[in-house]
């Protein structure tokens, strides 16, 4: 699922500059729904002796799931579905593929949703730290360079004079940017410092932290406002806690400089992330479902950040297989930097690798691991981090 998502990111809502476009319409010729549902009948003339397999994989029916139509959605594992039909999985999971190519090729025929091309900071931010996080864990290449590509244009189109935009549409950018903006790109480009290594991203993501800092923080109230100081002035300045559809820019903030601190070592990162917790607690133990992102980030400063330290030539093969493990593992509140202590990344500071070869360092709440060299050892380290439950 995650790899068709990014394949639809990537095929029909990414700019020719790079940037993520930001919807497509419900709507297309005046009915909603119309581009996407399906007919029992249009399947059957479509995909002919294939259509039961299909049917009964999507769930489609003659009467429909949305005002007479189908709204295709998976019913049950492909390996049931095969045996109701009496076919084989490996016969089955090639009848769904290529449906799924017949079915896309006929529905590109339908007069298409319109497609809301603003390109939104925020909502680009969230995006490239999802699609990041995914060329992390499947070691995919074309995820890596789709997730390049859209930092570069971050960087390049919505930062003027250092700060962040909001909206970019037909080659204009333009709106000073919210909390939420700042916090959202900054948390992406260490996303792509993590598929990378390249400190350069780090650097970025810090100087919009500071300048983040600078706009939104109020020292007085301990509390980050959704507008900068220098907005144009309202009622009352907006101040959004909570987390909704969309993460609130608090959250994100928080969430920020938490890993931020850990990376650089900055003690006031950490002092104004955790005085925000703190102001919040009450709130976050009454009503947790509205505190959904930033529980997470409650986590990360209650249990500790699970820190990872790999040192050593980021082009070699021992360095690879030790990143390789990191990818493999699910690792919550995980805090990850590579290469030698000379490239600025102070959680790197003291970490050599040991005889030339590449070395990880595993530490939380101040307790570290052995350094190890051997990717099995590092992997049993993460199962082991994994495991530590909340005191």
């Amino acid at each position: 699922v995650t790899e068709e998502t990014v394949q639809w990111l990537r095929r029909e809502m990414t700019s020719p500059e790079g940037g993520f476009y930001s919807s497509l319409d419900a709507d297309s010729e005046g009915e909603e729904g119309r581009f996407y549902v399906w007919s029992e009948r249009e399947l059957d003339e479509l995909l002919g002796s294939d259509s039961r397999a299909v049917k009964t994989y999507y769930g489609v029916t003659g009467s429909g799931n949305f005002e007479g139509e189908n709204i295709l959605h998976v019913r049950a594992q492909s390996a049931m579905v095969a045996a109701r039909t009496g076919i084989t999985v490996e016969l089955f999971d090639a009848i769904i593929a290529d449906a799924k190519t017949t079915l896309y090729a006929a529905r590109a025929k339908r007069a298409w949703p319109a497609r809301d091309e603003k390109v939104l900071a925020s909502w680009n931010g969230l995006m490239l730290r999802g699609l990041a996080t995914a060329a992390r864990a499947f070691q995919n290449d074309d995820m890596k360079l789709l997730a390049l590509r859209n930092a570069n244009f971050l960087h390049r189109e919505m930062l003027v004079d250092g700060r962040v935009m909001r909206s970019h549409i037909s080659g204009r950018t333009r709106i000073a940017g919210f909390l939420e903006d700042y916090a959202a790109v900054a948390l992406g480009f260490i996303a792509v410092y993590e598929i990378t290594f390249d400190p350069e991203w780090i650097h970025r993501a810090t100087s919009i932290a500071q300048l983040m800092m600078e706009l939104f923080w109020d020292e007085q109230l301990g509390a980050f406002f959704d507008t900068a100081k220098d907005a144009q002035a309202l009622i009352t300045r907006p101040r959004d806690v909570t987390d909704n559809a969309m993460p609130s820019g608090t959250s994100l903030a928080v969430d920020l400089l938490l890993s931020l601190s850990e990376l650089t070592q900055d003690a006031d990162m950490r002092r104004r992330s955790g005085f925000v917790l703190e102001t919040l607690a009450t709130p976050l133990i009454r009503y947790p479902s509205a505190f959904g992102h930033l529980l997470g980030a409650a986590d990360m400063a209650t249990n500790g950040a699970v820190e990872i330290a790999i040192a050593g030539d980021r082009g070699s093969d021992a360095f690879r297989a030790l990143e390789r493990v990191v990818a493999d593992s699910y690792v919550p509140s995980l805090v990850l930097a590579g290469g030698h202590e000379g490239d600025g990344i102070a959680l790197l500071n003291g970490r050599d690798a040991y005889g030339g070869i590449a070395t990880a360092y595993v530490c939380r709440s101040y307790a570290c691991e052995e350094p190890v060299a051997d990717p099995a050892a590092l992997a049993a380290q993460l199962e082991k981090a994994g495991r530590i439950q909340p005191q």
